[in-house]
């Protein structure tokens, strides 16, 4: 399977309580893991090709040599990183097309459907031992040290990079441009994005300083709400200049979600809000939120409310055209 060698460090991980409330948690608790492949592009050939990388994650170490050629993606944010650079896996799995019945993200290339769309049923070690993988890309939510061991059997894995509830999408980008020698190019598409997130910074600067929270009404008796100013899904809004209100952050002393009571509507009373669920709208004290008041309430669907607590490369860019016309009412 490509030469490629794992030497797991025996370093235990950094260790740091999970607030699995999320909707991204929600999401990726009832996803597998899928695979992928790549092609070779200029950098490929680098002198530096032979050298083996190391990459640190939270369950230790993983050695690369060699440039991998088959890539196994095992969830949305290590998908698109794949994606964005240039990279068709040969098989994959997205937790977001799962939750979603099927629909693909608006985002995904149209070379995507040319990959092995895996499933979560029966053992997924052996759907992806069947596609001979150089580099798996494992699931930050499910995969444990057990399954790292299971999949690391097969190929040299990666799973999550931080003890964040969320990866930074760049840190991903990083990672597999270093692995795939593309390392030009994953500063490129890096580039790329942040120069988008700031022409919205710069159009409307306002935001400054301004806050912000994003929420998932998960059930009748469950808001989930981003309260973690380090977590990758905040990075976007930070870029713009947002803040999280404090006394969420300070509710949230460890770091992730909160889980919040419907009658706790009220709290959410930042400058802008993005919301996934229209039943937000019959909650008691709705229409006295500042943001309801200013018109900086923006509802995003599922799909995007997904690319958002999961952003990446190429769900960033989409998601902000979707919010700007609230951000520009936020920065008023």
């Amino acid at each position: 399977m490509g030469g490629n060698v794992i030497q797991p460090s025996g370093r235990p991980p950094q260790q740091r309580p999970l607030r699995r409330w999320s909707l991204l948690a929600t999401l990726a608790l009832a996803v597998s893991f899928g695979a992928g492949c790549g092609s070779e592009s200029a950098e490929s050939a680098d002198s530096t090709a032979g050298n083996p990388i190391t990459v640190t994650h939270r369950l230790g170490e993983t050695v690369v040599t060699g440039t991998p050629k088959r890539i196994v993606a095992l969830d949305a944010q290590w998908l698109d990183a794949t994606l964005a650079l240039g990279v068709t896996p040969v098989g994959y799995l997205d937790n977001i097309s799962l939750i979603t019945g099927g629909k693909r993200p608006p985002w995904e290339p149209e070379s995507l459907p040319d990959a092995k769309a895996l499933t979560t049923t029966g053992d997924l070690a052996e759907q992806v031992a069947t596609l001979e993988p150089d580099l798996i890309l494992a699931s930050a939510f499910t995969t444990d040290q057990a399954q790292y061991d299971k999949l690391s059997r097969l190929a040299p894995t990666i799973p999550a990079l931080s003890s964040m509830q969320v990866d930074r999408w760049t840190d991903q980008v990083r990672t597999v441009g270093k692995i795939l020698r593309r390392e030009g190019k994953a500063t490129e598409v890096i580039d790329g994005v942040y120069r988008q997130i700031d022409d919205v910074a710069r159009r409307h600067p306002g935001l400054s300083g301004k806050t912000y929270l994003t929420c998932w009404l998960a059930g009748p008796n469950q808001l989930m709400v981003l309260a973690d100013p380090n977590d990758g899904a905040a990075e976007v809004f930070t870029r713009l200049g947002l803040r999280l209100p404090k006394h969420m952050v300070d509710e949230a002393s460890n770091g992730g979600r909160l889980s919040l009571s419907p009658e706790r509507l009220g709290d959410l009373d930042s400058d802008l809000l993005v919301a996934t669920g229209e039943p937000l709208k019959q909650l008691p004290g709705y229409g006295t939120l500042p943001s309801v008041r200013k018109g900086s309430i923006v509802f995003i669907d599922l799909v995007s409310g997904s690319g958002l607590n999961q952003p990446t490369a190429l769900s960033l860019p989409y998601i902000l055209n979707e919010l700007e016309p609230a951000l520009a009412k936020a920065a008023t």
